[in-house]
C-alpha cells in the first residue's frame, strides 16, 4: 500500500497516481489556476501588477508564483508583473533568478568545479596490473 499518501494540502488520505495530491486540492488549485489565467488574459489587466491579480482573483501571489514557476503562466509581456528572484528576493519578471544571482551561481559552480578538479589531481594514482 504505497500507494497510499496524505494531501501535502489538506491531509487528506488519497492513492497517488499522476498527482501529488488529493483530487479536492487538484481541483481547487486548477481553478485558481483558471481565475489568474483568464484576468491577465484581458487586454485592460495587462499593466497589472502581482498584487493587482491576487487580490482580484482572490489567489495568493505564492500560488501565482508557483503557477510561474511551474512555467503556466508567463509574465514577460506584462511591464507591472514582477515576483521576487528565489536568491534576493529582488523583483524579476522571468526565470527564478535575477542575472546577479545567475552570476554568482555560475562563478559558485566554478569555484567548486576547480577544487574538485583540484582534489582529484592530488590523489595518488595507483597502477594495477588486471593480467
Amino acid at each position: 500500500m504505497n500507494n497510499i499518501l496524505n494531501c501535502p494540502h489538506c491531509g487528506k488520505l488519497f492513492v497517488k497516481r499522476i498527482r501529488k495530491c488529493c483530487d479536492t486540492c487538484f481541483y481547487e488549485e486548477e481553478q485558481q489556476y483558471d481565475k489568474v489565467y483568464r484576468y491577465i488574459r484581458k487586454s485592460e489587466n495587462r499593466n497589472a501588477t502581482i498584487v493587482d491579480v491576487s487580490e482580484a482573483t482572490m489567489v495568493s501571489e505564492n500560488k501565482i508564483i508557483y503557477f510561474i514557476h511551474q512555467g503556466r503562466i508567463r509574465v514577460k509581456g506584462y511591464p507591472n508583473f514582477t515576483y521576487p528572484c528565489d536568491g534576493c528576493q529582488n523583483p524579476i519578471k522571468d526565470g527564478r533568478l535575477c542575472a546577479p544571482c545567475k552570476n554568482k551561481l555560475k562563478s559558485e559552480l566554478s569555484i567548486e568545479d576547480f577544487i574538485s578538479r583540484k582534489q582529484e589531481e592530488t590523489l595518488p594514482y595507483y597502477h594495477t596490473d588486471d593480467n
